[in-house]
Formats: C-alpha cells, structure tokens, sequence
C-alpha cells in the first residue's frame, strides 16, 4: 500500500534562486546540500520533501511515494515488471546513502521516473507551531498527461489507487488512504508537472503563509481560495526561474473507507475550482503557468 507522497526531486537551471524560494520564502527547512543538490524538508519526519538539482533545464527528476513495507515495494515492482508500458530502472534494494530505506525506480507509462520506497530513516524536525506558515510536508501532486485513460488505469493496476472524483472528463482524483487525493491527473497537451500541494497546519497557518509570500513580494498565481473537489484550501505560487508551480493548501476531505464512496463527476465550472468566490478566475494565464512545458526528464532517468 503507498501511504503518501513523500518527495519530488526537480531539476532547476538556477539552484540559488529555486533554494531561495524554497528555503527562504516557502519555509522549507534546509537538511543538507551537496555540489549540485540542496535537500530541504518539512515540519515532518521525512528525510526530505524536495529535492533541487542543478540542471540546464527544468524537469521533474523523480515522483517520490512511500510503501507501507517492504513487501508493498515488492509487490508493486512486480506489477511494473509485469505490465506492458512499466519499466524496471533498478530493482527493489536496501540502499545505503542519504535516508537509506528499501527502494526502486521505474518508468511510468509516459517515462516518468517514480521511486517507491519503505523503512526510509526518519529525522528530527522542529514541529510546526500554531499560527506558523511552515509546510508540514507533501499534500499531493498534481501531474499533466497527454492520455488521461491510459495514465489512469496505470496507476491504478501497479498501485491499486481508488478513484475519489472527476472534473468531467478532463481530471481524475486518486487516494490510497483516507485523504480525498494523494495524485490527481488532467489533460494536457504534453506530459509534465502541473504543481506540488504543501500541506499547512490548518487554516490560520495557510492565510498566515500565504501573507508572508505576499509580503516577500510573490503575487499569488491564482487564490487564495477553497476548490470544490476535495474541499482543501489553495493558493498556487510560481518558482519565478524554473516555473514550477506550489500550492500551499489545508482542509481536505478524508474518507472514511468503512463506508461506501461513489465519485462524482463535477462541472468545469467557476464553483468547482472555487467554491468560496473570493479568488480570480482561472484564467487562460493560470492555466497556462499550470500546463507548464514538457518534462524534459522524461525517459532520462536522473543519475542520482
């Protein structure tokens, strides 16, 4: 079973100025850094949430989930090896470097490298406060796909996710646990990150972050605001260098897996994306900025 995101690696054409944003704007703590690579987490016990590369390009290195056990990793690279458009990058082992844990990598149906790993060591972290607008880790991630039926029906066959909701048939909601989505996928022209959700402490804590970006001089990319699927809390920020897209978001709905849960299929509409009103319109810019350029990691694995 995966029980969460647990990191995204990117790749960014200007280090300095992703780890600022991150680090000094974003509030991520800073837990290591290496000649190329700047390793930040959150008020959480994840060795990391986001890693940071330096590469010529912006692209999305790895897609990080958690597995309950080691038999779960097993499991699940045995349904990649099995399956017609999954494909092996290295084979479940205990690792030794940074974090340690019980992992492997693979390439999705449309060349996304994806690490599943367990018994990943925990590290000590300073709690977040009440009224602190420090991420207390990954909400989930939302990601673009050129073949919304296909990227779908992998996912669920390698990692059995449940489907919670659509927007017509332009976006699907995925959960493993109680949490409404862990993934979600939208139609897009092109494969590529449509944005990284960061969880807040709760509403205080999100209007508070949200200020301080404000203040820091980051005009919202769209929100704040309360989106109707899933009923979390959003406001979407942009990386100014590489474009990659944050969310700061809070609230979501849980479901209870002791009862019966049929999805739903909203409207594309104004009410959907926000449900409170106070928010611009999604316009044709945010949209964009959310579509992003194509990943340029696909099919490249990264070399660390």
């Amino acid at each position: 079973m995966i029980t969460h995101v647990r990191s995204v690696a990117l790749g960014v054409p200007d280090l300095a100025a992703a780890r600022e944003f991150f680090e000094k704007h974003w509030q991520l703590d800073l837990v290591d850094t290496d000649s190329d690579r700047v390793f930040l987490g959150a008020g959480c016990q994840e060795s990391q949430v986001l890693r940071l590369r330096a590469t010529a390009e912006p692209r999305v290195d790895l897609l990080c989930l958690a597995a309950a056990t080691d038999a779960d990793v097993d499991a699940i690279a045995g349904r990649v090896a099995a399956h017609p458009l999954g494909r092996l990058v290295s084979e479940p082992a205990t690792c030794d470097d940074a974090g340690g844990g019980y992992r492997f990598r693979f390439l999705d149906c449309e060349g996304r490298t994806v690490e599943v790993s367990s018994r990943v060591a925990v590290r000590a972290f300073r709690s977040v406060e009440p009224g602190e607008g420090r991420p207390t880790g990954i909400s989930h991630v939302v990601l673009n796909t050129s073949d919304l039926p296909t990227a779908l029906a992998f996912y669920q066959s390698i990692f059995d996710f449940r489907v919670s909701d659509w927007v017509e048939d332009i976006m699907v909601f995925l959960r493993s646990g109680t949490a409404h989505h862990m993934l979600a996928f939208t139609r897009a022209p092109h494969a590529s990150l449509n944005h990284i959700a960061f969880e807040l402490r709760g509403i205080d804590e999100f209007m508070r972050a949200t200020g301080a970006m404000v203040r820091n001089g980051y005009s919202p990319l769209w929100g704040p605001g309360r989106h109707g699927v899933g009923a979390n809390t959003f406001t979407y920020f942009q990386e100014p260098v590489s474009r990659f897209v944050a969310e700061y978001t809070t609230g979501m709905l849980r479901i209870d897996p002791d009862h019966e849960w049929t999805p739903r299929v909203y409207p594309g509409n104004a009410q959907t994306s926000d449900t409170w009103g106070v928010a611009s319109p999604r316009d044709d810019a945010v949209s964009a900025s959310l579509l992003g350029c194509p990943d340029m990691g696909l099919w490249q694995p990264p070399p660390v």
